[in-house]
């Protein structure tokens, strides 16, 4: 399992191949689409719309589409093919991050509940962005979110505990998160906080 949140799982009913809808003149496929506040967005804005060069300055404009296509036909109603980036995570609360660290802006009324969230100055973004892949056993203790304190470092929030990497993030301090995530599971512990943060060793913290 990857150490990130869970991000298949979206009840919308976009989450089908496409969703085929009309403007004035074209079929609309939404392809991958992950929240249906975009999708309507875009829905309402070309609704009477028939220009194309009006509708690729409006879709250029969309950052959460990747690509779209827009197919002329002669026989049956032309199509607008639109495929949605697909966010891995959620910036500061603001923004979607996709799976190539492309930025674009979330909506307030956008859903966001199986995404993994990330709250961290822009200069730091991405230096955790390449660890969120790092390949660890979670079982059932998923990842809900990372934050930065700027007196504590890096706070890793899973189901069960927190674990506390200091400032700096490294192979060493995941392999060791690894290992004591094993040995918890393996003696039934259930510590409230595993701090990675001294070179001296780890060390677990349980509630009273």
């Amino acid at each position: 399992m990857k150490l990130q949140a869970n991000k298949k799982s979206f009840s919308l009913l976009l989450f089908f191949i496409s969703i085929p809808t009309y403007s004035s003149q074209y079929e609309i496929n939404f392809f991958e689409a992950f929240d249906e506040v975009y999708v309507l967005e875009v829905i309402h804005e070309l609704k009477y719309e028939s220009n194309i060069k009006k509708i690729k300055i409006l879709l250029d404009q969309k950052k959460w589409i990747e690509r779209y296509e827009i197919q002329r036909n002669f026989f049956k109603p032309s199509s607008i093919n639109i495929v949605s980036r697909k966010p891995i995570l959620v910036w500061n609360d603001k923004n979607f991050v996709d799976r190539n660290f492309f930025i674009f802006p979330k909506k307030e009324s956008s859903s966001s509940k199986n995404i993994l969230k990330i709250n961290c100055p822009e200069s730091l973004l991405e230096e955790v962005f390449k660890w969120i892949n790092y390949p660890i056993d979670e079982a059932e203790n998923r990842l809900l979110s990372i934050n930065y304190d700027s007196l504590e470092g890096w706070i890793f929030k899973f189901e069960d505990f927190e674990a506390k990497f200091g400032k700096n993030l490294d192979t060493k301090k995941f392999e060791n998160l690894l290992k004591t995530i094993e040995y918890l599971y393996e003696k039934r512990k259930n510590p409230s906080i595993v701090d990675l943060r001294s070179d001296a060793g780890i060390s677990l913290k349980y509630d009273k």
